[in-house]
């Protein structure tokens, strides 16, 4: 993959730890709300406010996640480790 420009950054497309930092930090400023586009229209009898966000939190949440994982595996040799925990109730 190729260099992307991710926030005005320039990112190697192949490193995912370098991918993962530059989607987070988008991320803080799109929960800050820096990074949303507003339109305001006018007109004599109303006025309306629509509010754009560049791309969905859930999706954002999703790939965040997967480069989490591969940045884990790129550096340590091997997948992350994921285990379920079982509580008793007696």
């Amino acid at each position: 993959m190729a260099n992307l420009t991710i926030n005005g950054q320039t990112v190697d497309g192949d490193d995912p730890c370098a991918l993962y930092q530059a989607l987070y930090a988008l991320k803080i400023q799109m929960l800050a709300g820096e990074s949303v586009t507003e339109i305001e229209v006018q007109d004599p009898v109303s006025q309306r406010r629509t509010v754009f966000n560049k791309t969905s939190q859930t999706d954002l949440d999703g790939e965040l996640l997967k480069l989490a994982t591969a940045c884990t595996r790129k550096t340590t040799g091997r997948p992350g480790r994921f285990a379920k925990r079982f509580t008793r109730i007696y």
